[in-house]
């Protein structure tokens, strides 16, 4: 095994296989093939128990995921049976992360020890999967039902802590892990320790006979039509009522079933494109970054008291700046107020809220910014109020400190020009509310320095955000496409749709929320405002003629308690208002408009395609820089589903000549010159390519 990535050595009693697979030990063909090795010649020598040790910075981080669809012989499962079916006793020593294979391989080790920095979790479900190397059938027999499905289903992995707690750990090491390991396997040495299979154990059924169906319907309502936690949770109950052998069996089935499923092509796709939306094609990834060790936000309202969190929960310094001391006084009270509830939910201890509170700061006074490396500018969404600000940051801020502005729409070159430093202005746009939302599009102006941009990317990876670098134009990716988004859905409802019937059949698609219930939660005044700041008059535009009415009778969404729906008080659960169908007739009738009957397909189609066609226009353009950049915008920020990939993936999906086809018909019967299919979708057809042939 000289070239083997995996090494043994008899060590007094006690035999080490030792895999050194850099950087994150996959469980490719190689290592598979070497721990079979390993556990071979251990049968023929005087190894009392045998001790599975990774080297580097991680235990088993997972399969290895380009092997997926062509795995070469011995695939997991035989390395997993070898392992638990080993007539020594074998122990696993856990440090860094073991996931997916590598918690199963863990499993199937009759004792496990663990760093206590160590995280276990077994995340396929968020590749569309699910363990598929009798994951599911160990792990309720070791940690019981509910924790494993917990486990499973959410994807998240847990603390070396509560794997203690739960079982799935025999004991957290102090010491050095290979030190720390090697006395506990002598101890189990000594103590003529057993071989302890997982495999025999019972998985203890759950005393509601109910248990089941229940969690089936609560974990249906969380993962809006994606196969594999349903298939989960059946393997799991099945796992209470048979043995080991016929689990893995039915698990290899559903394994295959999902891995062959557009949803996994889909969610793979996605797994890619978050680690590519952080790469910049034309700046060399070791270009130099600059230090970023403490941070300044313009303005303590929402926006700016969510990104000031941010950045007190990574450990970085920031100061609130606020035209007067009761406006910061408020913010930072409000910030105040968010944690506490964290920690109430038992997101954050006490210790871990006062650590935040103590990186946050508040000042009005611009001098006091005067030496931050970065200042987030998060003051209301006008381009002359924010160019007032930035006049005032260049004169005050040192000369290497980077600009951002948190906007939405606006045009970050116009806002860079009134400085005299423009190469190091940025955009912003963070999404709300701003210490939840994982998406940051990160907008590079005409004259963004390659390293001002290179060092912000890496700074919203620090406080916890996906960037996604776009360009400058009005709305940048996200906001840009949902206009046509947005008006395809007051469109529809004017032909013939009602709200309930557009949010119901976007939400049954797979979409987080409806064009319109999305609406009614923002506000209808927002969208309001901005047309009349764009100076379009209220009633003006046959698809705004309902949304002006409906902010001109003051139901401005939820807020006010109505807005496309009625709202309840307390719970705000929506209720279709007939009120608003027949405000749509009247306003239908006097456009000129015949209302028809309008099918769920309809719907579906007009609202994605609108997505898709404007998105390949953005590629077009160079506001985006690769199609899967787009899907992590409209995955992360709008609750596109993640099981359809993003809408150019979509594309993809239904085949670009399709939707070349269905956008010319829809040019043909409507008219309307934004089905003109984009020159992009047209050529790759022609060429029987797709979208991800850019990427």
């Amino acid at each position: 095994m000289s070239n083997s990535p995996v090494s043994y050595q008899l060590d007094n009693q006690l035999g080490i296989i030792r895999i050194d697979n850099p950087p994150v030990n996959v469980l490719s063909h190689a290592v598979r093939v070497g721990i079979l090795d390993a556990l071979q010649q251990a049968t023929s020598d005087n190894s009392q128990a045998l001790l599975i040790l990774c080297q580097g910075r991680t235990f088993f981080a997972g399969a290895d995921i380009s092997e997926f669809g062509n795995p070469q012989p011995p695939h997991l499962p035989e390395v997993i049976a070898a392992i638990e079916n080993c007539p020594k006793p074998v122990v696993a020593a856990v440090h860094g992360s073991a996931l997916g294979g590598g918690l199963e391989v863990a499993l199937a080790a009759h004792y496990r020890c663990a760093v206590a920095t160590a995280r276990l979790g077994l995340p396929e479900v968020k590749l569309g999967l699910l363990p598929g190397s009798g994951g599911t059938q160990r792990l309720p027999r070791v940690v019981g039902v509910e924790a494993a499905l917990d486990m499973m289903t959410g994807g998240a992995p847990i603390s070396a802590q509560r794997a203690l707690e739960l079982g799935l750990v025999d004991l957290l090491l102090e010491d050095e892990l290979e030190a720390g390991a090697v006395d506990y396997c002598a101890q189990l040495i000594e103590n003529n320790a057993p071989v302890r299979a997982t495999g025999v154990l019972t998985a203890e059924a759950p005393s509601s006979a109910d248990f089941f169906d229940d969690y089936r319907k609560r974990i249906a309502r969380k993962s809006r039509g994606q196969l594999a936690p349903g298939f989960i949770v059946e393997l799991v109950e099945l796992a209470t009522s048979t043995d080991i052998e016929e689990g893995q069996s039915k698990e290899r089935e559903r394994f295959i079933e999902c891995r062959n499923s557009p949803q996994s092509a889909a969610m793979r796709h996605v797994f890619f494109a978050e680690r590519a939306s952080s790469k910049i094609p034309d700046i060399p990834p070791d270009t130099p970054v600059r230090p970023i060790n403490s941070a300044a936000i313009i303005g303590a309202g929402t926006m700016g008291g969510g990104i000031a969190m941010c950045f007190a929960n990574a450990g970085i310094p920031v100061t609130l700046v606020e035209t007067s001391q009761e406006a910061l006084d408020r913010g930072l009270g409000i910030i105040g107020k968010n944690y506490d509830t964290s920690r109430k939910r038992g997101r954050f201890t006490q210790e871990q809220v006062d650590g935040f509170m103590a990186k946050l700061s508040g000042t009005i006074d611009y001098q006091d910014i005067a030496n931050v490396d970065v200042v987030i500018e998060a003051v209301f969404e006008n381009t002359e109020v924010k160019q007032e600000v930035f006049r005032k940051l260049d004169s005050v801020c040192k000369p290497e400190c980077i600009l951002a502005t948190n906007t939405s729409y606006l045009d970050v070159d116009a806002i860079a020009a009134v400085t005299q430093r423009p190469q190091q202005v940025i955009g912003a746009h963070f999404f709300s509310p701003a210490n939840v939302m994982k998406l940051l599009e990160v907008v590079r102006a005409r004259e963004t320095a390659p390293d001002v941009l290179q060092t912000f990317m890496k700074l919203a990876k620090t406080i916890g955000k996906i960037p996604v670098a776009v360009g400058v134009c009005h709305g940048f990716v996200g906001n840009r496409m949902l206009k046509g988004y947005g008006r395809q859905a007051q469109l529809l409802l004017l032909e013939g749709a009602t709200p309930q019937q557009i949010d119901t059949a976007m939400e049954s698609w797979g979409m987080a929320m409806g064009p319109l219930a999305v609406g009614d939660l923002a506000g209808l005044d927002i969208g309001y405002r901005s047309r009349r700041d764009q100076g379009i008059e209220s009633r003006s535009v046959k698809e705004f003629v309902l949304a002006d009415t409906l902010v001109e009778m003051e139901r401005l969404g939820q807020k006010s308690g109505a807005g496309y729906y009625r709202y309840d008080a307390e719970t705000r659960k929506r209720e279709p208002d007939p009120e608003v169908v027949t405000l749509i007739e009247d306003i239908a009738a006097q456009q000129g408009l015949s209302r028809r009957d309008i099918s769920d397909e309809e719907i579906v189609d007009r609202l994605s395609l609108a997505l898709i066609n404007e998105g390949a226009v953005i590629l077009e353009e160079g506001i985006a820089a690769r199609p899967s950049d787009i899907d992590i915008v409209y995955l992360n920020g709008y609750g596109f589903p993640v099981w359809r990939g993003g809408p150019m993936f979509y594309g993809d999906s239904l085949g670009l000549e399709t939707v070349v086809e269905k956008l010319r018909g829809l040019l043909e019967s409507t008219g309307d010159a934004c089905w003109e299919p984009a020159e992009l979708l047209v050529r790759l057809a022609g060429e029987g390519k797709d979208l991800a042939s850019l990427n």
